[in-house]
């Protein structure tokens, strides 16, 4: 069966992009508090939670709280001089929480998952910071739950870490649980790449500085280069192991538009070499410069 819309003769109000933009992470029963607010202008969570039905008031204030995170809503105090800033509400207290995850089982998860994560209870403190996150700060269950793991298995225990990597999250567009998803899986391939880089550089990998682990990253998301490339800069930069100069190489092939290996070999792109670029047509190639490498490891341990 095919269906349309039909045409509408009642009455209609305007609903912002917003609200469809967070239909993949708002609960139900915020959805229906959204169009409730929209048709009624009506914010008073009590009169919400009688005419729409809600299990509770805690679960009115929820809503609420998830819309004026997500930017639908705006706090202010009543009693507030006018033109004075909105303050921000007071972190939700246990007994607030307590009550609140039995009507959202969204929270009671959440604190599940984190203290699965951190290997131990959570204190009532990192309790309220973690629901917070989801009641007041607006960010989807599955994306806090995403990062608790995530920061968990690097070794960071702890809440404040939790709240360190979703805003760095949150600034690189990371909102749902299937952009979480993604994001976690192109960290797991920086990450590949930073190891990558730094055998080259034949330091560990814990040894990168943040800006060489962003240097190592525009390599590839940026100028589009591989792996082969990379090591292309090293070969070209002969004995220098220094990220730097490699960034230099390959900053100035991206400029001159060289894609590929054939492309930086040609003798056109080593006549317009740049300066601070030493092009050795006797270089070796790549492979043979990991085999040098790797025996002259082995004969230095010999001679130890």
């Amino acid at each position: 069966m095919i269906y349309r819309l039909k045409e509408l003769r009642g009455d209609t109000i305007p609903v912002p992009q917003l609200i469809f933009s967070k239909l993949g992470i708002a609960e139900e029963y915020n959805v229906r508090v959204a169009l409730y607010v929209l048709a009624t202008g009506v914010t008073d969570p009590e009169k919400i939670c009688a005419d729409l039905k809600l299990r509770s008031r805690i679960s009115a204030e929820s809503a609420l709280s998830f819309w004026a995170g997500a930017g639908l809503l705006e706090r202010y105090d009543e009693n507030a001089a006018p033109g004075a800033e909105p303050s921000s509400p007071a972190p939700m207290t246990w007994a607030e929480i307590a009550a609140a995850s039995r009507t959202d089982p969204m929270i009671s998860s959440l604190i599940d998952c984190a203290q699965t994560g951190f290997a131990r209870p959570l204190t009532h403190s990192e309790m309220e910071k973690l629901v917070n996150l989801y009641v007041q700060e607006g960010f989807a269950p599955e994306t806090v739950m995403l990062c608790v793991a995530y920061v968990a298995s690097r070794g960071k225990r702890t809440m404040a870490a939790v709240l360190h990597e979703l805003k760095v999250w949150r600034a690189e567009g990371v909102e749902t649980g299937e952009q979480a998803d993604a994001h976690l899986k192109l960290l797991a391939l920086r990450q590949t790449r930073e190891q990558y880089a730094a055998s080259l550089l034949g330091i560990p990998d814990s040894e990168l500085t943040l800006g060489g682990r962003k240097a190592i990253a525009r390599w590839y998301e940026v100028y589009g280069y591989d792996d082969a490339m990379v090591q292309e800069a090293a070969v070209q930069a002969g004995p220098k192991r220094d990220l730097w100069y490699w960034n230099s190489i390959l900053k100035t092939w991206n400029a001159k538009g060289l894609r590929n290996i054939h492309d930086v070999r040609t003798p056109v792109a080593a006549a317009g070499a740049s300066r601070n670029i030493r092009v050795d047509r006797e270089t070796p190639s790549g492979n043979d410069f990991l085999k040098n490498a790797a025996r002259r490891r082995t004969l230095k341990k010999k001679s130890e």
